[in-house]
């Protein structure tokens, strides 16, 4: 006759029988993860108190089996389990993971447990949130959900992880505009003639941005101990970044991995405009950065990033720009000059060149096919 087969983590029936000694002892049968299964007990001084240690017994038991996450844990408490997990994250991303858990995942479904987070239920999730908050937090949130599900996925509480089989997210757009080259020189004449662009030293960090297409964070953390005049390169080592309840910080890596630690050669137009920017800066700089503000501190991205919308018509821009807007054009000339998609993420700090390729590569925006055509567009603003 064959055994009677439970699951893991369960127990058969407890049986008592009295000892040598007089005291009582209860045992069972406890199945283990390793699928074994092995005797538990425990001795009382009576049948009943024997009973009720080995039962105390079998809840600790369980609770070290499972490892404190199972199908029955609910979606808050493994989204607490996820970010105590993410601890080698930049700050900046565990308080993007922090914000989408407490704003779009918890509202919607935390108190739902682990097995009945369907890949419905999650697809339900992500096109509410993209519905109320558009596109990039619902790729926020999916990614964050997802993570959480292998999470759980790797500690047993569930065998498959439902956001894989999501519909794809779709964009209202391909982003920002790039700038077309012919307008470059105009735009950065106009910056240039800018007397707000100047009380506010911005004109020389829309320079950089225009002939770098570094990201607004790392132009905001390029030092000059990065800065290597004669060699004309640039190192892009690390960013600044805005952490809640802390204030800016100078952080030692870039958003990616491939972004951090790079370093490019940048056109003479560049270089002449961060030589003569060295010798007029007598001041020491908060980590040594370039572009600090007016009065001497860390530049805020956020606030960069408004400067920049502000100048939008006071100097004539041709169209909404922004900062995405001149690494999409840097992205395109270097296209246009034959550097590889592989170079040109490189240069921009992408770790995949099929992404650079895909949106930032834009043919409209037409130039010269030169490797030194950036560099000729905005030394014609000068």
């Amino acid at each position: 006759m064959s055994r009677d087969r439970y699951a893991v983590g369960t127990h058969a029936n407890i049986e008592t029988y009295e000892l040598p000694s007089g005291l009582w002892y209860a045992r069972t049968r406890y199945r283990f993860p390793d699928g074994k299964r092995r005797y538990v007990g425990k001795s009382g001084t009576s049948a009943r108190a024997a009973t009720r240690r080995l039962t105390d017994k079998l809840l600790t038991v369980k609770s070290h089996a499972t490892a404190d996450t199972s199908a029955d844990t609910k979606m808050e408490a493994l989204g607490a389990e996820f970010l105590k997990s993410k601890k080698d994250k930049s700050p900046n991303t565990r308080q993007q993971y922090a914000y989408a858990l407490e704003r779009y995942v918890y509202p919607r479904v935390g108190g739902l447990r682990i097995s009945e987070f369907t890949t419905q239920r999650a697809q339900e999730l992500v096109t509410a949130v993209q519905n109320d908050h558009g596109p990039g937090a619902a790729k926020t949130t999916r990614s964050v959900v997802s993570g959480m599900m292998n999470l759980a996925r790797r500690r047993g509480a569930t065998t498959a992880n439902p956001v894989t089989g999501l519909e794809p997210i779709k964009s209202d757009g391909d982003g920002a505009v790039p700038v077309p080259l012919p307008e470059l020189p105009t735009l950065l004449a106009n910056v240039r003639a800018d007397a707000r662009s100047h009380k506010i030293d911005m004109a020389d960090l829309v320079e950089f941005s225009a002939g770098t297409g570094a990201r607004v964070s790392e132009i905001c953390g390029v030092r000059w101990c990065d800065v290597d005049l004669e060699a004309h390169t640039v190192r892009f080592k690390g960013s600044v970044i805005r952490v809640k309840g802390i204030g800016l910080i100078w952080q030692d890596h870039s958003k990616t991995d491939a972004g951090t630690d790079r370093i490019v050669t940048v056109s003479d137009s560049v270089i002449d405009m961060l030589g003569d920017r060295r010798l007029r800066m007598t001041q020491p700089t908060p980590h040594d950065v370039v572009f600090p503000t007016v009065r001497n501190n860390l530049r805020d991205p956020r606030n960069t990033n408004r400067d920049l919308a502000d100048m939008r018509e006071r100097c004539g821009f041709g169209g909404p720009y922004t900062f995405h807007s001149f690494r999409k054009t840097v992205a395109t000339v270097l296209d246009v000059a034959g550097m590889s998609p592989r170079a040109i993420a490189e240069f921009l700090g992408h770790k995949d060149p099929a992404l650079t390729q895909r949106v930032y590569m834009s043919k409209t925006v037409g130039g010269p096919a030169a490797a030194n055509a950036l560099g000729a567009a905005v030394r014609a603003a000068a």
